[in-house]
């Protein structure tokens, strides 16, 4: 997708599209998927394995729930981390490869030497956003699973809600939002001092 071709723009923003929806919608058109009776993920499913489509179901089953929240999760962010490697890509000069081909380095020596140290700060900075909206990530998962099958799911948003105005324990719920802001605070400066590492190295 770095590369200019016909139809660059119409396929750029194909693939950006999930991004461009919010965690609610994407929560639940993936609920309606996965419905066993009439999502069509459970009839595919069953056309290639010879399982019976409403004899399983993906947000219902202990094993295979944390799955399907990795499979949502990626489906729709992905988009994001390949805008930001992207933005990468595009930010390194032309000359160096060129330079590069002058020394006759092969395309593999190219991307070891030049395009992976170069993109890794922005790598870097992908990881970080999508480390802090973990913590953040409640509708989608709220709507898909509610943290269940039992609490295979359950994130520490929604154990927080739960703490806070379903069991109104207020001093617990308190402490733990506490302890989350330290720890998203801690990870967010690792990842903001990494890059810099990265960049002087």
């Amino acid at each position: 997708i770095n590369r200019q071709f016909r139809t660059h723009s119409f396929w750029t923003t194909l693939i950006l599209f999930p991004m461009m929806l919010s965690p609610a919608v994407v929560g639940n058109f993936w609920t309606l998927l996965f419905q066993p009776q009439i999502g069509p993920f459970n009839y595919v499913v069953a056309f290639f394995t010879g399982i019976p489509p409403t004899s399983f179901s993906m947000i219902g089953d202990v094993a295979l729930a944390p799955w399907t929240i990795v499979l949502v999760d990626t489906w729709m962010w992905t988009p994001y981390v390949m805008l930001i490697c992207l933005a990468g890509l595009r930010s390194i000069p032309d000359y160096i490869y060129e330079a590069a081909e002058v020394d006759r380095a092969s395309p593999l020596r190219q991307f070891w030497s030049i395009t992976l140290p170069m993109v890794t700060p922005f790598l870097m900075l992908a990881v970080l956003f999508r480390a802090i909206e973990n913590f953040k990530m409640f509708d989608m998962v709220n709507l898909l699973t509610s943290g269940g099958p039992g609490s295979t799911t359950e994130l520490a948003s929604i154990t927080l809600k739960r703490e806070a105005f379903e069991k109104w324990n207020t001093g617990y719920s308190s402490a733990f939002a506490i302890i989350l802001f330290v720890t998203v605070f801690g990870a967010a400066n690792i990842y903001v001092k990494a890059p810099n590492q990265v960049k002087n190295r």
